[in-house]
């Protein structure tokens, strides 16, 4: 008679309410006694507590294997966008597990829709079990006509619990508290109560000197130049300090010192609510328009006087209102494609030149400016897809050659030795599958004992999992090997054609470039340099 073995793996989910009251009903094949496992009620659902109650009832069940444990600890059922969760439905789809349990159906999920999306659509595709323990819920069964309510009523409690905590923290914002986030820079929050703000002296002391400078006329990115050139901790760097954590990258970006000068929080108010989501079933954020922002005034010490913060705010309007009437800049034809190779960050269009954006950002104290002029680089690229052509043509084969063997530099394995070793693997697969099945006859003759046939089972199928990845592994590294090949041939027929074009277009640099390094310029022997690397798609540097 043949058994078939279930490779279990137990999620736990622990949400910020740790405590449920449930009711537990054992499932029908489940050995005598086995409620004794399950409180009847007031009970913990804390991680340890979960674990060791799925683990025993495994462990009474002759033909299940405790394979994983994935584990999503103080997350929300509300969605699935969970670690543990994802790296359980891979591996269910990897068929590394074909058992799921849960204790109860509240641990899977609470949204209804996209619970019942995986339980009835692609857990049973996939040919995974599903069981919940407490909810009486087995796939395997067929007898589940309650579980589509069971996913409903702990929707329900999923939206009644966010309507609760949305009315808490709206009432908490319109009385002024600092509901969430770190203090902003020039702040602390107070140690007695880290709802109230307090001032930081050493910040507040550089936050006044910003609005300073503004009010002389200082534009955002050059008081980000003066401050970075100066070495004065950044909020970010500052912040981290305040921490005794590691410090990062001391560098103040034009849009740091702008939402600085525009935060109301510097005159003594506090503004909640800025940002909403649409429903209890969707994380995602959004910008509530400021008719519903909530402001609350006086709510800590001011930092800067209202008279320097008026002054300010009509120079910033004053430089948004002549930004409205800049026409709108050209299509960047190099966008996305140009990088700064000392500070590998994008570079950035104004009118018809381009910069690091570092630069743009923080000034020279944080990057060089690469500067080069669209005109200059069109005619640069163009050169060189004439000159590969021109390569190509008077001898492609050689050109060719030296571009593969380039490529596949590194790939030691040849056709012959990857086959043996495929078919070696192949032989490992079969003997540790054929020895589960053997171990498992032992058990129910009673040759070896349930928990020696655990250890075993589970030790094989390691084993035969790494062996499976190495051989799909194998097959695939043949595969892309050979498609990497062929798409050289592509690139230099793609190169050909398109060295006919007269001017450099957008649709070129798609189908031919993946980036392009601008050096900074520098002199040699007397004479402006600028090294400018262009990487090709397939091919890479040529």
């Amino acid at each position: 008679m043949s058994h078939k073995i279930y490779n279990v793996g137990t999620y736990i989910r622990l949400s910020q309410a740790d405590k449920r009251a449930s009711v537990h009903l054992p499932l029908a094949n489940a050995p005598q006694g086995a409620a004794d496992f399950f409180p009847l009620h007031d009970e913990s659902v804390s991680v340890e507590n979960q674990k060791a109650m799925l683990s025993q009832f495994i462990s009474h069940m002759p033909n299940w294997i405790e394979t994983r444990t994935y584990i999503d600890e103080g997350v929300s059922g509300g969605n699935f966008d969970r670690k543990g969760f994802q790296d359980m439905m891979e591996d269910v789809r990897r068929g590394i597990i074909n058992l799921v349990l849960v204790k109860d159906l509240s641990r899977f999920g609470r949204n209804y829709l996209e619970a019942g999306r995986y339980l009835e659509e692609e857990l049973p595709a996939l040919g995974c079990r599903f069981v919940a323990l407490s909810d009486n819920i087995d796939t395997e069964t067929g007898d589940n006509d309650i579980m589509p309510f069971l996913n409903a009523i702990n929707d329900f409690y999923l939206r009644d619990c966010s309507e609760r905590i949305k009315a808490v923290i709206r009432a908490k914002a319109k009385d002024g508290q600092k509901l969430s986030g770190a203090a902003p820079y020039g702040y602390m929050r107070k140690a007695d109560d880290r709802t109230r703000l307090a001032v930081d002296e050493a910040a507040a002391t550089i936050v006044k000197r910003i609005f300073e400078l503004r009010a002389d006329g200082v534009g955002y990115t050059a008081i980000a130049g003066i401050l970075t050139s100066e070495g004065i901790a950044s909020p970010r760097r500052h912040y981290f300090e305040r921490q005794g954590k590691t410090a990062c990258a001391n560098i103040w970006s034009t849009r740091t010192v702008k939402l600085l000068l525009n935060n109301e929080t510097y005159i003594g108010n506090t503004i909640s609510l800025k940002r909403g989501t649409r429903s209890y079933r969707d994380s995602r954020t959004y910008l509530r328009d400021e008719s519903e922002w909530i402001r609350v005034d006086n709510t800590h010490i001011p930092i800067i006087e209202r008279s320097l913060w008026d002054k300010v705010q009509k120079i910033n309007h004053a430089a948004k209102e002549r930004m409205v009437n800049i026409k709108p800049p050209r299509p960047n034809m190099f966008v996305s494609l140009l990088v700064c190779p000392d500070c590998k960050t994008k570079m950035n269009r104004l009118q018809k030149t381009y910069y690091c954006s570092t630069y743009q950002r923080s000034g020279k104290a944080a990057c060089s400016p690469h500067r080069i002029w669209e005109s200059d680089l069109k005619e640069i690229v163009l050169s060189q897809i004439k000159g590969l052509a021109k390569q190509i043509t008077l001898d492609e084969g050689a050109m060719l050659s030296k571009l593969k063997a380039k490529l596949v530099q590194g790939y030691k394995a040849d056709k012959i030795n990857t086959a043996k070793q495929k078919q070696r693997l192949a032989q490992q697969i079969h003997s540790m599958e054929t020895q589960i099945d053997q171990l498992y006859e032992d058990k129910v003759e009673g040759l070896i004992s349930a928990e020696t046939f655990t250890a075993l089972v589970m030790n094989l199928e390691t084993n035969r999992a790494e062996a499976q990845d190495l051989l799909t592994f194998l097959s695939q590294a043949k595969q892309e090997a050979d498609a990497k090949l062929a798409d050289i041939d592509k690139w230099a027929s793609l190169i050909k054609e398109k060295s006919t074009s007269l001017e450099v277009d957008r649709d070129l640099l798609e189908a031919l470039i993946e980036k392009i390094e601008v050096g900074e310029v520098s002199e040699t022997n007397g004479q402006p340099h600028q090294d400018i690397q262009i990487f090709y798609k397939s091919v890479g540097l040529c």
